[in-house]
């Protein structure tokens, strides 16, 4: 078992320096593939907005030098091997929000008369920035640990604590095959019933806290362990329904343990380009099915039995790198004529007035998609637009760059425990405010616990 882990985790760290030749290749052949994704998606997904708007090389050309430098930036300040959560935060922030979103304005053209330029340098300007900050310093804080028995007992104690109010408040599970036959009648009644310090303790424990205890039970070798916080996700799973819970105990697992020894970012590109060149395909052979663009006899029967219908296009391509920039790019050409919000609808709401009588992603998702059920979440950058415009951007993103220094720093204790209990907040960061994945979506609390983690544990 320790071999076969060993050699696992070796394909990733593979200590090999990539040529910046080879890097700047990496990114244009992801830009093109951006390119190519979303001009799919023109046709199949027009309920999306994914509009193909006239200008688009007028709009490009305004937009290069950007890209160029983001680029520069990402082949300059990000390292050939990765090591701890900082890092990889900003090299996929480049990866699903800094290059879509200059792809997507330039075919989509949204807000192209407001001056969104602005706004799309503000974030370029912003990702370089922290990448420099983050690869040129180092901060010191103030050292804090407990020690191991204490740490422990202090785990302890909050899940007891946390498990037992949900289980006061949600009742104990019973129906495990009704979470997964009938999810959305499992949702629903969660938010009927649960409220809002239920749902904190559900995004803390599973999260941040259940990762943690089954990355320790890999990391340290006690696999007899490791069913508890499985089953504790479960149960989790059982009151919610929200498969991202899985997916969490999973993936901060495995970056953990792959980021103790570095992941080579080499390895990390030729997946992605492999990946979402696989997925265009997909749309493209999807796509060409669906609107019976071959007229050929022999071409359209083979089409016929393709087993895929934007399977791995939809979830990727689409919903991964494109849609949530496009939904950055509505909230700017919304806030951009309405009044900002002003934290009225954030964790602080209860001490500024309430601008709009409904949520904002409720109401853009009924004004720019007709659906008032959509609820439409947006990174931290578009979040910080809305409420207080490009000023809300800068004065979040120096919160941002401090939580990642803090980050870096708390890493230095163990970079595989730390990392396992930061990946489910940080990964919150692109589909959420930043003031709310600190509460809401276990960040705040991921940190809290990485600072107190005693060095030898």
């Amino acid at each position: 078992m320790k071999n076969y882990l060993e050699k696992l985790l070796s394909i990733f760290s593979s200590d090999r320096k990539q040529n910046k030749l080879v890097i700047m290749a990496f990114y244009i052949l992801f830009v093109a593939i951006l390119c190519g994704g979303y001009l799919v998606a023109s046709k199949p997904y027009l309920s999306f907005n994914f509009f193909v708007n006239p200008k688009e090389l007028i709009r490009a050309m305004k937009v290069l030098p950007a890209l160029a430098c983001i680029i520069a930036a990402c082949i300059f300040f990000i390292p050939d091997k990765i090591e701890g959560v900082a890092h990889l935060y900003w090299f996929l922030f480049t990866l699903l929000s800094a290059i879509p979103i200059i792809v997507v304005y330039i075919f989509s053209g949204v807000a192209d008369n407001k001056n969104v330029i602005v706004y799309i340098y503000t974030i370029e300007t912003l990702c370089i920035l922290g990448m420099y900050l983050l690869s040129k310093f180092n901060i010191k804080f103030p050292s804090f640990n407990l020690r191991k028995r204490v740490f422990w007992i202090f785990i302890l104690i909050f899940v007891v604590g946390a498990y037992g109010y949900l289980f006061k408040t949600l009742g104990l599970p019973k129906d495990i095959k009704l979470a997964f036959t009938d999810v959305y009648s499992v949702r629903l009644h969660y938010r009927e019933v649960g409220g809002r310090f239920v749902d904190y303790f559900v995004q803390w424990m599973g999260n941040v806290v259940n990762p943690f205890i089954l990355t320790y039970c890999i990391y340290k070798k006690k696999y007899k362990l490791a069913p508890i916080p499985i089953v504790l996700e479960l149960i989790l799973y059982m009151f919610t329904a929200y498969k991202s819970l899985f997916l969490t105990l999973i993936l901060a697992p495995f970056f953990g343990l792959i980021l103790d020894k570095g992941i080579n970012r080499g390895f990390i590109q030729k997946v992605i380009v492999a990946f979402t060149g696989l997925a265009l395909i997909d749309g493209f052979i999807s796509m060409v099915r669906q609107f019976s663009l071959v007229n050929s006899g022999v071409l359209k029967s083979i089409l016929e039995h393709y087993p895929s219908y934007y399977t791995l296009y939809l979830p990727t391509v689409v919903r991964m790198f494109e849609w949530p920039s496009l939904i950055a790019l509505e909230y700017y050409d919304f806030f951009w004529m309405y009044p900002k919000v002003n934290l009225s609808h954030s964790i602080l709401g209860r001490f500024f007035s309430n601008v709009y009588k409904m949520e904002p992603s409720l109401y853009l998702g009924a004004l720019y998609y007709g659906k008032p059920e959509m609820r439409l979440n947006v990174t931290w950058y578009g979040d910080a637009y809305m409420n207080f415009g490009i000023i809300g951007m800068i004065v979040f993103a120096l919160m941002l760059y401090f939580i990642l220094f803090v980050v870096k720093y708390v890493e230095k204790k163990n970079v595989c425990l730390v990392s396992s209990l930061l990946f489910g907040g940080i990964m919150a960061l692109f589909n959420g405010p930043l003031l709310t994945t600190m509460l809401t979506s276990g960040l705040g609390i991921g940190l809290f616990l990485a600072y107190l983690l005693p060095e030898e544990i």
